[in-house]
């Protein structure tokens, strides 16, 4: 009898965390914006975005699997540096780019979800970055449910 790949099973565990994530939490009103359905994106245990609205024909659910997809190349850099981390384009959708990468354009719908403009919601994610990115990639975080990268928000397929 053959044995079962372990990382085939480590994979197909991690992914069925990002598909199913845990409840909502808490600490969401019910009547807040999409309190069903946002997702936290979590690096080292800190939440550094809070998807709560989707775009270009998004949920919110899969924007934070985009982010979180785009993150697995990030935090395997042992180089990066919170300089790296950098906010460009117009006020009205800024995009915050890790080491020249896209890893997400802030639209008007998202800013207004959390309460501030497209260039305030961008500077203060690319702070949160800044603050945390470095942190877990000195720690060896991964996304996908292995720690480092984890979602907070409804058990809805992205």
């Amino acid at each position: 009898m053959r044995k079962p790949n372990i990382a085939v099973l480590v994979a197909a565990g991690a992914a069925a965390v990002v598909l199913t994530g845990p409840p909502a939490r808490a600490d969401e009103p019910a009547g807040t914006p999409n309190a069903a359905t946002r997702t936290d994106i979590d690096l080292a245990g800190q939440v550094v975005m809070r998807i709560r609205e989707g775009a270009g024909g998004y949920t919110a659910g899969q924007r934070a699997e985009i982010i979180r997809t785009r993150l697995i190349p990030i935090l395997s850099n042992s180089n990066l540096r919170a300089e790296d981390i950098t906010v460009s384009g117009p006020a009205s959708g800024p995009t915050i780019y890790v080491n020249g990468q896209q890893l997400i354009t802030i639209d008007g719908n998202l800013a207004r979800y959390n309460k501030t403009t497209p260039a305030g919601l961008a500077q203060s994610w690319a702070a949160n970055l800044r603050r945390v990115l470095p942190e877990a990639v000195a720690s060896g975080a991964r996304p996908n449910g292995v720690p480092g990268v984890s979602t907070a928000g409804s058990a809805a397929s992205p």
